[in-house]
């Protein structure tokens, strides 16, 4: 993870490659961190919504109105998903009790 709100730059997101990393987040972490201090059991999900560049010469940016588009088009798609999700899980609560 990196701390946001910035988009990586070239160099972080090269050094988050050597070290192994498929994707990055900036808040996914630090939230995940104060909800377990504080007793609760989570999930983490995240939505990937850019590529980042590893090159200084390439022309194409990563740009925040990309990112909210993005978002947008998924979010009917991060609905259902997470729906579906919590019925399985009340569901499976209501079996084993």
């Amino acid at each position: 993870m990196v701390s946001g709100p910035n988009f990586e730059t070239i160099a972080e997101a090269r050094m988050l490659r050597i070290l192994g990393c498929d994707s990055v987040g900036m808040s996914t972490v630090p939230e995940v961190t104060v909800a377990k201090h504080c007793g609760l059991r989570v999930l983490g999900l995240s939505l990937i919504t850019n590529k980042v560049s590893l090159d200084y010469s390439r022309e194409e940016k990563v740009n925040h109105e990309e990112v909210l588009q993005i978002s947008k088009m998924r979010a009917e798609v991060l609905q259902k998903l997470v729906a579906t999700m919590i019925s399985r899980c009340q569901q499976q609560s209501i079996n084993t009790h």
